[in-house]
């Protein structure tokens, strides 16, 4: 490896607000980490195994040896590595997609391959971030972890390698994403250009399991426990009448619909769930449902739709219907 791999990037404020990296990778220096005997090790640290890490391996050369295709996962390789923190915007990968799943047609069908092997190479920069603020290698490989997470619910639902949620992962690479326990929660802003701008903690459902109320309120406990120590510089500047931060909550999801809790239940783990929150606005998201109950992408027939379960049924009727889904935003102090 070059020295350019092992410089230490700068860290921004005290507490940390950024961390840089004005060094970009050449090439082949990606090359050379994508055919590295560590990327195996690697993909497992990222969360990819089984029947994901088993058909990318052989991709890791054959994109080295693509000089367009290295030259892509170059270029967006520096994009992420560009810095991580609160200052930072957040990459927008998902203005690349449709150039580079084209491209990725030379080494395999579908969707995402090229910012997969991006993540797989910059997770230097993050993980410098998340030691600024104080996480150990432990909880930062378990926020990376997610590519990996993100990488199977794309195989359930198109049944092959790929990443379709590359806006999401980028999130992660920027170091405001933290998964802690049932659920994730990300650094944002609210309110932003008002007297009430402050930073919030966002709520995010990961496909994996059922929502346990007990596991659930884990998770909030939690992220304020882990959110105060690790950025309770943040409490400073709020709105005087606001709530402190690492107890103001918001979570924008397909779940925040009280149709959810007519048609479970309030005692049902999700009609618990969605109970939680105040919805404070509300807006259509008929495919977001059926992705996330169905694990379909447009075009689909919702007539075709299965109904086997009480929430299928919830959903499936109201896309066919005509009815819709509205998607929501859920607020909550606690």
């Amino acid at each position: 490896m070059t020295e350019r791999l092992d410089a230490r990037p700068e860290i921004l404020g005290d507490p940390p607000t950024a961390v840089r990296r004005d060094d970009e990778l050449p090439a082949d220096a990606i090359a050379q980490m994508l055919t590295a005997p560590s990327a195996p090790a690697l993909m497992e640290k990222l969360g990819i195994t089984g029947q994901d890490a088993e058909e990318l391996a052989p991709l890791l050369p054959r994109a080295a040896e693509d000089a367009e295709i290295l030259a892509e996962v170059t270029r967006t390789a520096n994009l992420l590595r560009a810095g991580a923190g609160l200052t930072t915007p957040t990459v927008g990968l998902e203005s690349f997609a449709q150039a580079q799943n084209a491209l990725q047609e030379r080494l395999a069908p579908g969707e995402g391959l090229i910012a997969i092997l991006a993540h797989l190479v910059s997770t230097s920069t993050v993980r410098e971030w998340h030691a600024a603020r104080g996480l150990t290698a432990q909880q930062s490989w378990l926020v990376l972890a997610d590519l990996g997470q993100q990488m199977r619910v794309h195989r359930r639902s198109s049944g092959r390698l790929g990443l379709h949620q590359v806006g999401w992962t980028a999130l992660n690479w920027a170091g405001r994403l933290f998964h802690l326990g049932r659920l994730q929660f990300d650094l944002h802003r609210i309110d932003e250009g008002t007297g009430r701008e402050r930073w919030v903690l966002g709520t995010h459902i990961p496909a994996d399991g059922p929502l346990d109320p007990d596991a659930v309120e884990d998770s909030f406990a939690r992220a304020t426990a882990f959110f105060t120590e690790h950025f309770g510089d943040l409490d400073t500047a709020r709105p005087a009448d606001a709530p402190r931060f690492g107890h103001e909550f918001r979570c924008e999801s397909w779940l925040m619909n009280p149709v959810l809790v007519e048609e479970l239940g309030a005692e049902s783990n999700i009609g618990a769930f969605v109970s939680r929150w105040e919805i404070i606005d509300t807006a259509p998201g008929a495919d977001g449902a059926a992705f996330f109950v169905f694990g379909v992408r447009p075009p689909y027939d919702p007539a075709t739709l299965p109904r086997s379960t009480r929430l299928e049924r919830a959903v499936a009727e109201r896309l066919a219907d005509g009815r819709g889904w509205d998607s929501g935003t859920g607020a909550l102090v606690r």
